[in-house]
């Protein structure tokens, strides 16, 4: 039996929204222990689920991995999710950069690096840097006030994504341990030319590898988990405010029931279509947005 959809056509790609068995979502994220820890208390009692899961057509999670984690964890049974064409142009793939403070040696930084078996080469600015970049995506790089230093991992692992995560994530936690804090930033921040004025003596900003997305799909297929913080995905259009019953999630019904239900209770609902650059939630979405509203 065909299983519902419901479904939204955006001018860039189709919003499927359907329930499926929580235990075929794949992950390819590891997760931070306490945003998980508080997911997990959150949904012991689940009135309801806000937003769905955003996933590709292999069911690979691209938003909601802690979401995704914690119903697992709980043994859920069902989860709604929003699935979209990952592969569409509209759809991009970014990254989370990592942004050091007080670095008031950047030799301890450099020094680590090596240690991993890392080889590490001076370039004179950022856009030497973007440049080499671009053209070695097994490669990452640190931005400094006074100059760029470009970083070749080590060959064994420089052909697995998910190891050159790994170890990035091993520097960090040492680097941590040397005192020195640590925040994400979106990829794009450095481009801008307030986040340069800004950056400080004391800061440095590690840009990490670049992913492909089929290199994220074959990671996930594998069961092979990135580091937390590896990919940033921007969506051109979001459904938001679903609100389906947190006790159908575990009703021992079939998926063409819960699915049937789910259709209905979506077309109960009033749409109504933001655009770009909305703050829901204390949250801001740079992407086109379908709020669901009760029609009562």
């Amino acid at each position: 039996t065909a299983i519902l959809m419901y479904c939204i056509k955006t001018n860039k790609l189709t919003l499927e929204l359907e329930v499926v068995p929580v235990k075929i979502l794949l992950q390819h994220e590891q997760i931070i222990p306490h945003k998980a820890g508080r997911l997990t208390y959150e949904f012991k009692n689940l009135a309801h689920l806000q937003n769905p899961v955003i996933v590709d057509e292999n069911y690979v999670v691209l938003d909601g991995n802690h979401r995704t984690h914690v119903f697992k964890t709980l043994n859920f049974r069902y989860i709604p999710v929003c699935k979209i064409d990952y592969l569409n142009d509209s759809t991009k793939l970014r990254c989370w950069f990592r942004l050091l403070g007080h670095v008031t040696n950047i030799g301890a930084v450099e020094k680590t690096f090596e240690s991993s078996g890392c080889r590490l080469h001076t370039v004179p600015d950022v856009s030497s840097l973007m440049e080499i970049l671009e053209t070695q995506t097994d490669a990452c790089g640190i931005q400094r006030t006074d100059g760029c230093i470009f970083i070749e991992f080590p060959e064994r692992i420089s052909q697995d994504a998910v190891a050159i995560f790994d170890l990035l994530q091993k520097i960090q936690q040492q680097l941590t341990s040397l005192e020195m804090t640590l925040d994400y930033i979106p990829c794009n921040a450095v481009h801008t030319k307030l986040f340069c004025q800004k950056l400080n003596v004391n800061q440095a900003v590690v840009w990490t590898p670049r992913l492909t997305k089929k290199a994220v799909i074959a990671a996930a297929k594998k069961k092979k988990i990135f580091a937390p913080k590896t990919t940033r995905h921007v969506i051109p259009a979001r459904p938001l405010n679903v609100n389906i019953p947190g006790y159908w999630l575990n009703e021992n019904i079939s998926l063409e029931e819960i699915n049937r239900r789910f259709e209905s209770f979506l077309q109960a609902k009033q749409v109504r279509r933001f655009g770009p650059g909305q703050i829901i939630d204390g949250r801001y979405y740079e992407e086109e947005l379908f709020v669901f509203f009760s029609s009562r």
